[in-house]
């Protein structure tokens, strides 16, 4: 397959960014997408907002080198639609520019109203075009109560209107978030796609916190992957479980269980 296939290192919630990038380069992938989402996942460190330049940078390249991966995604979700939102995600464009990283997945942020709406659209451009300048393509993860299916997130990214805004399919969050299934819902977004986390849903119920690893839940990804066979983006797989704090060990065993599973459709070697 001709896409770059790595893990989102939200799948390591409660370790460092060393534990997971090893579990990760352990299991085979190549690509990471490093997490830095204040208060939650913080393995891009220092973070963003406090401190990138070369010497930060280089520090997280060199951690990510070391067990033979290659960052080409930042996650930086938590920022938008909060004070100071603008100012801080220009700092991890920043942070992904000098790590000459192209993708960063976020979040829209708690819109609620036409007037969060409005302040969305704005925040949005002023972002398209810090990330453009910077040759950065910054993707909306379908997440909270607005942008959460892909036929939405699609509407969204067409109104916004900018050539370096897409949108990051997740194929569990429609789920979750949205009370459809990815098999019905992701042809609306792929004329928007930017990016694609693959995850899967452990029982396709509305707002059920259950994603396990590849190929133990319910999403049919023989039909996922033909849908999206012509994208040549890159992908991440996630999993997040039951909410339940897992052990490493477990975590790289749902790791590695996704990757064989990748494997036996090509996605990887």
């Amino acid at each position: 397959m001709k896409n770059k296939v790595g893990v989102v290192t939200s799948t390591y919630p409660n370790f460092n960014a060393e534990e997971a990038l090893e579990g990760i380069s352990g299991a085979g992938f190549k690509y990471v997408e490093l997490a830095s989402a204040p208060s939650y996942f913080e393995h891009i460190l220092p973070r963003p907002e406090e401190r990138v330049d070369k010497e930060s940078v280089d520090g997280v390249l060199n951690m990510v080198n070391k067990y033979g991966l290659t960052m080409y995604c930042v996650a930086g979700h938590t920022r938008l639609m909060k004070e100071n939102c603008v100012d801080n995600f220009k700092k991890v464009l920043d942070f992904a520019g000098l790590a000459g990283v192209k993708f960063v997945t976020t979040d829209t942020g708690e819109v609620k109203t036409k007037k969060d709406e409005k302040k969305f659209y704005s925040i949005i451009k002023e972002l398209g075009d810090y990330a453009e300048d910077k040759g950065i393509t910054v993707c909306l993860e379908m997440h909270g109560g607005w942008c959460n299916t892909g036929k939405i997130g699609a509407q969204i990214i067409k109104k916004a209107g900018h050539p370096n805004v897409k949108l990051n399919y997740d194929t569990a969050n429609v789920v979750y978030f949205g009370g459809v299934r990815p098999e019905e819902d992701l042809k609306y977004a792929l004329p928007v796609m930017g990016f694609v986390h693959l995850k899967d849903h452990g029982t396709g119920k509305f707002q059920d916190w259950n994603f396990p690893a590849l190929g133990e839940g319910i999403i049919d990804f023989k039909k996922v992957f033909n849908l999206i066979k012509d994208y040549a983006g890159p992908i991440s797989v996630e999993i997040e479980f039951d909410g339940k704090k897992r052990s490493l060990e477990e975590i790289n065993k749902a790791v590695k269980k996704s990757y064989d599973f990748l494997k036996g459709f090509g996605y990887v070697q």
